[in-house]
């Protein structure tokens, strides 16, 4: 039977006497591949009635202006409807199946005389673990607006990250929006991909009438990958050093690497390998040795301070090609070790000055959700991370360490826990001295009644 996913757009319009193309995405298993793909429109009664199968049917209505075209190989099926009537306007149905029943996406499409086209469908391919770059052409050079990304439910759009800050919960140190180029047209990074990040989305820019401008994507990220999980946590020691490696593909060249500081959503350029370090940075991170047939780079970050603690981002890119990955610091007054001995080295504090320590607070805010078709505010509940840094749990598994409080605890309460052993044989003491004493008594006694 068929099984999976169904993707595709829930909105199209077109002008009379135009035409739309329709793309459909579906899960590559071998009975998706090889069953009935359809189109169908739906009537007053609920039924939906085939205009065009993969069989070979077409309905006599539509014969010469409506063409099916699958590709097996890459999960896709096309429908294309030329010399678009206003008639045609109404709720159609792509789907995967023997009959109407089976695996299908529905859709609206608007036919009318100043019908603004709409853009066809992306899809954009990602690796389990790895990242994706998805280019939003908005359009909309006349600036302001929020640039938005959300993920397409079957009555609205709940909102992921906006260029506002808003970040949810999910996807809290893992996505990025790039700000706005001259044409209007900005990107949404995503890395550490998971396989439930699959879906359809809407990115674009949100107008201050009301109306926003967008694109839909389909993003599919594979059930298998060659990439391993890499650990996304590290821990530091105050006033010291560590070291950490970032990845890329090594089939790739990628002629700029570098590192920045993720925070709300938007990712702050630190330090790269054309030079640049950022003025706060500079004298204690730099970019160590590189291995480019492992696809491995490494930053070194010396001199921590409690306030370095938060996301950070590795960031390899080549032309429009981008490579993201994350990690997660946080930094510690006491030694202790990372959970990645392999690629991270903690070094003893080098200073004993404190820092300006920096407090993380976390607000839930309502996230916006947007209608299909329509701006709307919902309360879809969602974190974001306000502030500077993001501290981790001064516990990591599988290291121990003694904090120098407790260090200094214990050794100023030792003579308190020698109590306990000190008094069974100060008792044995007084029982044997007593034993001593009436045994010398006794034989006084005896000496004397003699």
């Amino acid at each position: 039977p068929v099984s999976g996913s169904l993707y595709g757009s829930r909105f199209l319009a077109g002008g009379v006497g135009g035409s739309i193309t329709h793309r459909c995405f579906y899960s590559i298993t071998p009975a998706n591949k090889h069953d009935r793909k359809y189109w169908c429109k739906v009537a007053g009664n609920g039924v939906c009635y085939t205009v065009i199968s993969s069989t070979g049917y077409t309905s006599e209505e539509y014969v010469g202006r409506v063409s099916l075209q699958d590709v097996p190989q890459n999960g896709t099926f096309m429908v294309t409807m030329t010399g678009l009537k206003s008639s045609d306007t109404g709720r159609y149905q792509c789907g995967i199946g023997p009959t109407s029943g089976g695996l299908y996406v529905s859709l609206n499409l608007t036919v009318s005389a100043e019908a603004n086209v709409s853009r066809p469908l992306q899809l954009i391919q990602g690796e389990l673990h790895g990242s994706v770059t998805i280019p939003c052409p908005s359009g909309d050079t006349q600036g302001g607006g929020k640039r938005f990304w959300c993920k397409v439910g079957r009555t609205s759009c709940t909102l992921i990250a906006d260029s506002n800050g808003y970040v949810g919960r999910r996807h809290l140190g893992r996505i990025s929006i790039t700000p706005r180029e001259s044409s209007g047209a900005f990107k949404v990074l995503i890395n550490d991909l998971v396989k439930e990040d699959s879906g359809l989305y809407r990115c674009g820019i949100e107008r201050l009438n009301g109306w926003h401008s967008s694109q839909e994507v389909v993003l599919r990220v594979a059930t298998a990958s060659a990439l391993p999980r890499r650990p996304k946590f590290l821990s530091g020691t105050f006033g010291g050093s560590l070291s950490f490696k970032c990845h890329y593909d090594p089939k790739r060249s990628y002629e700029q690497k570098s590192l920045c500081r993720w925070q709300e959503g938007s990712c702050s350029l630190l330090l790269d390998t054309d030079g640049f370090v950022h003025e706060s940075y500079k004298g204690r991170l730099q970019m160590g040795s590189s291995d480019p047939g492992c696809g491995t780079y490494t930053v070194v970050l010396s001199q921590l301070r409690l306030e370095d603690a938060g996301w950070y981002w590795c960031r390899a890119k080549s032309g429009h090609a981008e490579h993201t990955s994350s990690v997660k610091l946080s930094v510690h007054k006491e030694i202790c070790s990372s959970q990645d001995p392999e690629t991270t080295t903690p070094v003893k504090p080098t200073s004993a000055s404190p820092a300006a320590s920096s407090t993380p607070t976390q607000r839930s805010i309502p996230g916006p959700m947007y209608a299909m078709g329509t701006v709307t505010k919902s309360t879809t509940a969602g974190i974001v991370t306000k502030g500077t840094s993001t501290l981790l749990p001064t516990a990591t598994p599988g290291a121990f360490g003694t904090s120098p409080g407790e260090t200094y605890h214990e050794s100023s309460s030792g003579e308190s826990r020698l109590l306990p052993l000190a008094l069974p044989a100060l008792a044995l003491l007084i029982c044997i001295a007593v034993t001593v004493l009436t045994l010398a008594k006794m034989k006084l006694q005896r000496k004397m009644g003699k």
